[in-house]
Parts: structure tokens; C-alpha cells; sequence
């Protein structure tokens, strides 16, 4: 071991860590965040080529403008330069290479304990405590966001350290350069700033006068090439470059404001109204303990030398970045705290605290091994009694202990990384119960990500190697190929993937449900008290789970719509009103493929009184209720039903249909005048109750006449039977009584259309027509297609 430098041994280490990272990065999927951070890194591509956010992608430089990209950029270029093009290919890479730099920020943290400590076994073991936090480990394959940043601090914190020791400008200006690097990748990059340099006031306060200006020239120098650095490598910056202050203020909330449902200790929290506590919590319960334990004792002896000796702790330069390292470790936790920053996902925007604490630990684990050693920043021990502090042997035995015990810890902790793999992201510790089965489910947030649904997809896969079923919210799909990328409705999906299925399941299931409400008797929560078709478990809990359609409840809905709903129209959907609401029916139709233009349906519904309009839809005269047919509608066993609320206004009249570009095929459309509903309702119960006597003519409609109205009445009434116009010829007794425009024809004219004088009731097609109050020889009346045919005729004496 002597014989290597130090850095030889600790890139061995590395070297194991990296073959190993290679041999499993295949197990990991990608979530949906990795798919726009790539998207952001094109974005930003395209606006540096381009100068203009105009392009296929600016909504995503618009949208994301806070995302820094000098990670994202080169995973981009190295895609290019690979000539990347199959999807697979592309996020493996990602994957590879973020690995990699996570291995890299290993490789920091163990030089970076060496320096401090100047002990190689506890320097090497500094490494794997920062690379086997099982959270971590399972990110640093496909979060290219939180871990990159972990490291690039660690590698910030080491160009730190060696700038204080050599003291020169070039060591500060490439320290400089690194945390302008770090800024552009999280907004708590910024601390490195006030820490950094308050370090180099303490040495300004002790220096002579001589020394003073070289000291200032290097803090210059250092704030400088930062600010330089974040700017350089910050598109959005580039034309005003005061952008960074509403950078900070953005994201120290969270950029976007984006509102995530997070499940804490048992509670249901808003992102940005989570308990103070929610960070130090999830610190606690997902750290390894031995690492926890040693931060913990690095921690108090920081703060107790500081204490004890402020005076003493500020002059040593090795004690001061201690301190530093404790600041960079708290303050983050204690700022996020004071702004009630936006938080979720567990504590992914806090990785980066893992290395500064990491670093505490090794100095923990150095103090137990050497408590009575003399030597050491902290001369901890010097006061016990001298046959103890002389003890060579006791001395070695302390140390193989102190060094056995944390060898069998980190043993541990890899054991558990083996059981959970590869879904090391889900890990907890013993400070939680992790033995009552689900028990961890129902009181936090598991697979936040979904990164489960891979394992679950490739099950789904070689369960369905032929004709794959419709899958809702099937988002990793990249690194397992799939051929539906997920379906965005619910109701339209044949298969559910559910993360966890805990309370926060069930609750934020309620949620949707709101959104995509059927009938009362449908309840997509229902859906999570069936058996799953295929589960990933951890802890005795379900993590993710496949769960099928219950098609009954569904069917159940359709066949209660028909039977007790009124239709209104009958089209390429039978439309009813039912429950406050239109419902769409169709007995044979498919579900909408992603991949269609537009599936959009009109609705204009005229209110009885236009002032019941809102203001916006006054100028039109209805109320505009336009939707996409995929957007509340169920699909299954070849029938869909789809659910359109009414206002609670009255409602006069209803006009509904698609173009022909919208249906895929003919423009259907119904006008539904529910004045007129009414009437045929009448007409249709006297017609039953013979006050319109016997038919007069029995042909494709039978034709009622009863004093001065002319019923029409088809039954069974099916879709297109009322789509022709109707002809109605009345011939008078005395050709005097013809109105002047229809005397040259020998008959009035009074030709209609179905809905403006009849409905469908109860599948039934009644209309009425009044008549003319002249004495009437004869009536000619039937449907006629324009420029083609008749469709059928009847012509008869009308004795009045």
C-alpha cells in the first residue's frame, strides 16, 4: 500500500466501482424528468446555433429557462458525436457517463479526505461511504440532475482546499471555475461564494500588510472566474445577464413552481407547503447508519471546537474548512427551511449534502480511531491517563475495531443495496419500520420517479409478445421498448401502472378521478383493491404494480345511461342526457390512437336566456364547450361512453358533431332543440293515448293527422333516419289561398328539417308539423336526398 501514491490506490478503488457500475447500469429505466432534461439540453442547443427559441423545441427554453445545462450539454454532444440514434442507445449512454462522474466525485471525496487527514485507510474509506448511499448509488444512473451536482460540489470543495494550501491565483481561479460550474447546475451552488470567501476575509484579518493585496487579488480572481464561468455557460444570461438575480429568486423556491403531492410521516403535503421538518427526516431515515452515526460524531466535534476555541478554530487553517464543510452541509438545510422552499421527491434537491457530510464522517471515524493519539487536528484523548495513551497494543486493537466495525457496516449497506437492486432508490434505514409488511408505503413516498415500471413493462412484454394492451402512465419506456409510450386518459387504458400504493395512491388517485369522472357508479380507486396482474415489492410493500380494467363497472354505467337516460340524438354517438350531463354512447368504436391529429368534438349550448351566458360568450350567442374525445371518455370491449356536464343554467338548445377531419371519416353533427323535445313529448304520449286516432298512412314513418297538426312517428328510430330532409307538400282546397311565392307550384311548401320540429324519444323519431288554417284537399309529404332522390313518399286526401 506504501509503496502506491495515494491517488493510484484510491483510482484502483475506483476502477472496481466502475466495472461493477457498468455490469448493472442495464437494470435502470428513465423517468420522465430525464426525458425533458434532455429536451432542455436540445432546446438550448438550438437557441446557441440559432439565437432564436422559436424552434421545434423552445417551448422547453421557455419553459425550463432556470434548468442550467453544462452538464446536460456535454451528454448532448457526446450523444452527437456518437452519432447516437436508437432511443436505447442514447439514455445508456446518459447513463454511463453520469455513473461515471458520481464514481469521479468518489475518487474527489477520498483525495479530499487524505488531504485533511493525511490517513490513507480512513481516506479510502471515505470513498465508499459517498458512493454506497444506496439513494444515491440507484440515482447516479439516471438522475443526470442532483448527483452530477453532488460531485461537481465535492470537486469544488477539493480545488478549495488545495487553493488555501498553495495560496496562489492560478489555484483560486480554477477553484473559481468549478463553482461557477456548480451555480449553473443548482441554485445552492451559490454558497460556495460567501463560504468561500469569508474564509479568505479570516486570512485577510490575520495577514500583514504586505501580504493583504496578494490576498485580495486571489479572492478577486476567484469571484471573478465564478461569475465569468456561470455566465459562459448559462444561455439564458447571455442577453441580460441580471437574469441570474430572478434565476436565485425563482429557484430558491423551485423553478416553475411546479406543486408535486408528497406522502410525509403518514400526511399528504403540497410540495410547497411541506413541514420544516421534511428535509432533516429524510436526511435521517434513508442514510446508512454507520455514515450517519460517524457524520454525526464528526459533526459535534466541529461545533464542540468551535465552541470550546473559537479564537484557536479560526486561525487553523484545517479546522476552518471543517467549518467550512459543517456550513456546507447546514446552511443549505437551514436556508431551504427559512424560505419554505418548494420541496419534493424525498430530499433528490439535497444530495449534494451527502459529500461535505461524508467528509464529517471520515473526520469521525478518524477521532475514534485515534482518540488517544497525540497527534491530529484535534489532539482529542491527550488528557487520559498515560499507561492507556502510551498502550501500543490497546491503540492498534482500538483501531481494528473502530475499522472492523465500519468495514461490517458498509458490508451491510451493500447487502441491502444487493436486496433492493435496482431499485436502490427506495431505501430506508433502521430508524423507520421496515419489517411490518407495507408499513413504509402508507406513510411515505416510495418510487416517486416510477423507475419500477420498467421491470413491470418487460414483464407485460413477454406476457403480451404479440398485441400489446393499452398501459396508463407507461412512462419509462426508453430502456425497455414498448409499443404504447403510455395513454394520457385513464378510462382509455386496458392496464394501470401505479407507483405506490399506499394512501398517497389511493389519494392522489381520488384526485384524477375528479378530473375524469364517468358515471357515479365508475371510481377509478376501485381499481387499486384488485389483485395486481404483477408487483415489485420492497420492504413487504408494493412499489409498483400492474392492475387490469374491471370492464363490469363500466358496462354497468353504459347499460345505465341506455336504459334510464333520455336520448337526444342519435349519430356516430348516441348522445343522452343523463345525471346533469351529455353522454356520449357508441357501441362500436376504438379507443383514439395518440398519434391523431385532432379528436375534437363540438358542443354549443344556447342558454333560454342569453344573459345566463358568460361574458366571454355573449358575443357568440351559445357557450362554447369544445373537448378532445380522449380527454373524459372510457373505452372497453368495443363500446366507449364518454361524459360532458351540463351548465346549470336552462338550456334551450344544443348543437353537437365533428368534422370530417375529426371523426376520421364523416362529419356527423346533432341539433337538439330541447323546446322541441319537449313537444314530441307531448306528441309521442297523445299518440299512445289515441288522441291522434289510427294512422293515416303506414309507410317508413306512420303519419298521424289530428285537426290542424300532422304527427310523424318511426319506431324502432335508428342513426340516420332522420338525417334527410323532410318534404311536406299541403295542396289547398281553393288555389286562391296560396301565399303569393308558392302559387306558380300549386302547393305550400313547408319542408323541414327533423330537429327543428321532432326528437328521438325513447327510440322513438316523432315529429309534428302545424298546419295551414285553409280548407286542405290533399298532403304530399316523405324525405328526399338533395340532388339525388326520394327516399320514400306518401301522398293523401286530407278531408279538411
Amino acid at each position: 500500500m506504501r509503496r502506491l501514491p495515494f491517488w493510484a490506490q484510491a483510482l484502483a478503488l475506483c476502477a472496481l466501482f466502475a466495472i461493477a457500475g457498468v455490469a448493472i447500469m442495464d437494470d435502470y429505466g428513465v423517468h420522465w424528468d430525464e426525458v425533458a432534461q434532455r429536451r432542455i439540453a436540445i432546446a438550448n442547443a438550438d437557441y446557441i446555433i440559432t439565437g432564436n427559441t422559436d424552434g421545434a423545441h423552445g417551448l422547453y427554453f421557455r419553459y425550463y429557462r432556470y434548468y442550467g445545462v453544462v452538464f446536460e450539454m456535454p451528454l448532448l454532444l457526446a450523444e452527437r458525436a456518437l452519432g447516437l440514434q436508437d432511443t436505447r442507445h442514447i439514455y445508456l449512454t446518459r447513463h454511463l457517463i453520469t455513473h461515471l462522474f458520481f464514481i469521479a466525485g468518489g475518487f474527489v471525496c477520498a483525495m479530499l479526505a487524505y488531504r485533511m487527514l493525511g490517513n490513507r485507510w480512513i481516506a479510502l474509506f471515505a470513498m465508499p461511504l459517498f458512493l454506497l448511499h444506496p439513494r444515491l448509488y440507484g440515482h447516479s444512473f439516471f438522475n443526470s440532475k442532483d448527483v452530477p451536482f453532488a460531485a461537481t460540489l465535492l470537486i469544488a470543495l477539493y480545488l478549495a482546499h488545495r487553493a488555501f494550501r498553495r495560496d496562489t491565483l492560478g489555484a483560486f481561479l480554477i477553484c473559481g471555475i468549478v463553482a461557477g460550474l456548480a451555480m449553473n447546475m443548482r441554485v445552492f451552488g451559490l454558497m460556495l461564494l460567501p463560504m468561500i470567501l469569508a474564509m479568505r476575509a479570516l486570512d485577510l484579518w490575520r495577514a500583514d500588510r504586505a501580504e493583504r493585496k496578494r490576498i485580495l487579488a486571489t479572492a478577486g480572481i476567484f469571484i471573478g472566474a465564478a461569475l465569468a464561468t456561470a455566465y459562459i455557460t448559462y444561455p439564458y444570461y447571455w442577453e441580460n445577464p441580471l437574469r441570474f438575480i430572478e434565476y436565485a429568486r425563482a429557484s430558491s423556491l423551485h423553478p416553475n413552481m411546479v406543486r408535486v403531492i408528497n406522502l410525509f410521516m403518514g400526511e399528504v403535503y403540497l410540495s410547497d407547503a411541506v413541514p420544516w421538518n421534511y428535509i432533516p427526516v429524510w436526511f435521517a431515515i434513508t442514510a446508512p447508519p454507520l455514515t450517519l452515526a460517524l457524520g454525526a460524531v464528526g459533526c459535534a466535534a466541529v461545533c464542540w471546537r468551535a465552541i470550546a476555541r473559537p479564537i484557536a478554530a479560526l486561525r487553523d487553517r484545517e479546522t476552518r474548512f471543517c467549518i467550512l464543510l459543517l456550513g456546507c452541509f447546514a446552511a443549505p438545510v437551514a436556508v431551504a427551511i427559512a424560505l419554505q422552499s418548494n420541496m419534493s421527491n424525498g430530499w433528490r434537491y439535497m444530495y449534494f449534502l451527502w459529500g461535505p457530510f461524508c467528509l464529517l464522517a471520515a473526520v469521525g471515524l478518524h477521532i475514534i480511531a485515534d482518540i488517544s493519539a497525540r497527534r491530529g487536528i484535534w489532539k482529542v484523548g491527550a488528557r487520559l491517563p498515560g499507561r492507556v495513551r502510551g498502550g501500543y497494543r490497546l491503540r492498534m486493537a482500538r483501531r481494528a475495531l473502530a475499522y472492523g466495525a465500519a468495514g461490517f457496516a458498509l458490508l451491510t449497506t451493500l447487502t441491502a443495496m444487493a436486496a433492493l437492486h435496482p431499485h436502490q432508490q427506495v431505501y430506508f434505514n433502521a430508524l423507520v419500520d421496515t419489517k411490518t409488511p407495507g408499513a413504509l408505503a402508507k406513510r411515505y413516498d416510495m418510487d416517486y420517479w416510477r423507475m419500477a415500471q420498467r421491470q413491470l413493462l418487460e414483464r407485460l412484454l413477454a406476457r403480451y409478445p404479440d398485441d400489446a394492451p393499452r398501459v396508463w402512465r407507461a412512462w419509462p419506456t426508453r430502456l425497455a421498448p414498448f409499443p404504447n409510450d403510455g395513454e394520457e386518459n385513464p378510462h382509455s387504458a386496458d392496464l394501470y401502472l401505479f407507483g405506490n400504493l399506499g394512501d398517497s395512491g389511493k389519494k392522489w388517485l381520488a384526485e384524477k378521478n375528479r378530473q375524469f369522472y364517468i358515471h357515479p357508479r365508475v371510481n377509478l380507486q376501485g381499481i387499486l383493491d384488485q389483485p395486481p396482474l404483477h408487483s415489485i415489492r420492497a420492504y413487504g410493500g408494493v412499489i409498483a404494480a400492474i392492475v387490469a380494467k374491471d370492464v363490469e363497472p363500466y358496462l354497468a354505467a353504459y347499460a345505465d345511461v341506455a336504459a334510464n337516460g333520455d336520448p337526444l340524438a342519435r349519430a356516430e354517438f348516441d348522445i343522452y342526457a343523463y345525471d346533469g350531463a351529455l353522454y356520449y354512447l357508441s357501441a362500436d368504436c376504438s379507443p383514439p390512437m395518440s398519434s391523431d391529429a385532432d379528436l375534437r368534438v363540438f358542443l354549443h349550448i344556447t342558454p333560454a336566456d342569453l344573459a345566463d351566458l358568460p361574458a366571454d360568450s355573449r358575443e357568440l350567442g351559445f357557450e362554447n364547450r369544445d373537448f378532445r374525445l380522449d380527454s373524459r371518455a372510457a373505452f372497453f370491449d368495443g363500446k366507449c361512453i364518454h361524459r360532458q356536464p351540463l351548465p346549470d343554467y336552462p338550456v334551450a338548445r344544443i348543437r353537437t358533431g365533428q368534422n370530417a377531419a375529426a371523426s376520421g371519416g364523416d362529419e356527423w353533427r346533432a341539433d337538439i332543440d330541447l323546446a322541441t323535445r319537449a313537444a314530441a313529448s307531448v306528441v309521442y304520449a297523445g299518440i299512445l293515448a289515441g288522441d291522434y286516432g289510427a294512422p293515416v298512412v303506414q309507410s317508413d314513418f306512420d303519419l298521424y293527422l289530428s285537426g290542424d297538426r300532422l304527427a310523424y312517428l318511426k319506431e324502432p328510430c335508428v342513426a340516420g333516419d332522420t338525417d334527410a330532409r323532410f318534404f311536406l307538400h299541403i295542396f289547398p282546397v281553393d288555389p286562391a289561398d296560396l301565399p303569393a311565392d308558392s302559387s306558380e307550384h300549386g302547393f305550400a311548401n313547408l319542408d323541414f328539417h327533423f330537429a327543428d320540429h321532432g326528437a328521438d324519444i325513447v327510440g322513438k323519431c316523432v315529429a309534428e308539423r302545424e298546419l295551414p288554417d285553409y280548407p286542405i284537399e290533399r298532403i304530399r309529404t316523405g324525405q328526399f336526398v338533395s340532388g339525388e332522390r326520394q327516399l320514400w313518399s306518401a301522398e293523401f286526401p286530407a278531408a279538411r
